[in-house]
């Protein structure tokens, strides 16, 4: 059987690479599902995949609760571990649980009451609201199943088990497949059958996670109940500063998203079904980067904790780097391919032409995107709250929402595509500002992560490595 990992001793690179490897299969087998499931739509039609475009913002609303929780838990375990603390760690994995679910039944609650009110929120008029309605609001229900998931998932990546994470995530959308052909192909309840698809998915991937946690033992129990004591203290506000942020910039990319999506309704089915695919092909591309992210936040987190500044130096540089060559390679693949990419999802010539023209743009935007994505890893690691904001805010929509207010009425729909590429831009170069001011603080402070104010990480001597035989 292969050793556990070695949070403390283990090198970095190599740490990375294990910790990121199960959640990059995990997160690729998701964009297969994605891929798979897109296919599947496409043979009802453009209206099916405005359907599943227009209903996205919906989900991301209830996911957002989880990725805010999940992203707070994950930073307080990894530097509770990397001080030697377990029962701070366990408090904080109990705390990520009990932030997520209340406030995401609830939202779910709300959407589910009046579906159609939402999704015109969005832009949809009436006849695209009524077609949407149903998979919207299954696709919802079963995102709140989701968030057991997300938070689960970073918390056992945080304890560095993330070959669980991968194995839970490769299974749940593997079956999310073969349901999608059941239920859409074989049973033909189009865009109804996808929506159940992910809620049986989902459930079987909750369902896990809660079997794990259930016969959990030693060191990776977790007590689900309100996390009080000495070894709790001060992880609430902490736990929000982290959280708020994260889970607004997923709100808030859920508002740009459906900007997006309405600045592009004055053009058509063709031209949003068209915006579906080339935001959904960009996001598959992403995933892979964003698994690696999950295990390096773990890597980063337990760094700053156990006050190892040159393992956490080398494991940003071998991220950044890794991400880099990442973006270059595959958004140059997307650029050479994009007008077979679209062609395997679009019927019709005239989404299949605009799709093409789309995903040239968001290719080139995608190049760079590893800056703001390792800045967000970065200080969401090290619990630096208002700069994994700032960065956060501005990828997630906040850099989108003028350039995208301001083109489309001059430039028309090729503005509405121009606005991605200079959203990405202002994204990527706050992330590129912000860790170099970060690394020139550091320098100058002798500490492992500087930052100003409330925000300065206090980083002790290095531990003695007691809990690993706890």
């Amino acid at each position: 059987m292969r050793r556990p990992v070695d949070l403390d001793q283990d090198g970095v690179v190599a740490l990375v690479l294990r910790l990121s490897g199960p959640a990059i299969l995990g997160i690729s087998a998701h964009a297969l599902q994605m891929l798979v499931h897109a296919w599947f739509v496409a043979d009802l039609g453009a209206a099916a995949i405005a359907t599943i475009a227009i209903a996205y913002p919906v989900t991301l609303l209830v996911a957002a609760l989880g990725y805010g929780a999940g992203i707070a838990a994950a930073s307080q375990v990894a530097r509770a571990l990397g001080a030697g603390d377990r029962r701070r760690a366990d408090a904080a994995a109990a705390l990520g649980f009990w932030l997520s679910l209340p406030a995401g039944l609830a939202v779910t609650a709300a959407i589910l009451i009046d579906t159609p009110f939402w999704l015109g929120l969005l832009g949809a008029d009436a006849a695209l609201a009524e077609a949407a309605t149903p998979y919207t609001a299954l696709s919802t229900l079963g995102t709140a199943l989701m968030l057991v998931m997300i938070v689960g998932g970073f918390i056992v990546r945080a304890q560095g088990h993330a070959r669980l994470s991968g194995a839970i995530m490769m299974a749940g959308f593997g079956l999310n497949i073969l349901l999608d052909w059941v239920l859409i192909r074989v049973c033909g309840l189009g865009t109804a059958g996808a929506g159940w698809a992910a809620i049986g998915a989902q459930l079987a991937g909750a369902g896990a996670y809660g079997l794990h946690f259930a016969r959990a033992r030693g060191p990776d129990r977790i007590r689900f109940r309100w996390p009080g004591g000495r070894s709790a203290a001060g992880l609430l506000p902490e736990a929000l500063r982290l959280a708020v942020p994260a889970t607004g910039s997923s709100l808030l990319a859920a508002f740009a998203m459906a900007l997006f999506v309405e600045a592009a309704a004055p053009y058509g089915d063709a031209a949003v079904a068209a915006q579906g695919i080339a935001l959904r092909l960009t996001l598959v591309a992403a995933l892979p980067l964003l698994g690696m992210m999950a295990g390096a936040q773990a890597v980063l987190g337990h760094a700053a904790g156990a006050g190892r500044r040159d393992r956490l130096h080398r494991a940003l540089f071998f991220v950044l780097a890794a991400a880099l060559v990442y973006g270059a390679a595959v958004g140059g693949l997307m650029l050479a391919l994009a007008g077979p990419l679209v062609g395997v999802f679009a019927q019709d010539s005239d989404t299949a032409r605009e799709g093409a023209r789309a995903l040239t743009v968001f290719a080139a935007a995608f190049v760079p995107v590893g800056l703001q994505l390792t800045a967000a890893t970065l200080f969401q690691a090290i619990a630096a709250p208002r700069r994994a904001a700032a960065v956060s805010l501005a990828a997630q929509g906040l850099a989108l929402i003028p350039p995208l207010l301001i083109l489309p009425p001059l430039m028309g729909y090729t503005g509405v595509l121009a606005s991605r590429v200079a959203a990405e831009i202002l994204a990527d170069g706050l992330g590129l500002v912000l860790m170099l001011a970060w690394l020139a603080e550091a320098r100058r402070a002798g500490l492992a992560a500087a930052v100003e104010g409330r925000e300065a990480v206090q980083v002790p001597p290095t531990h003695e490595t007691a809990h690993q035989g706890a």
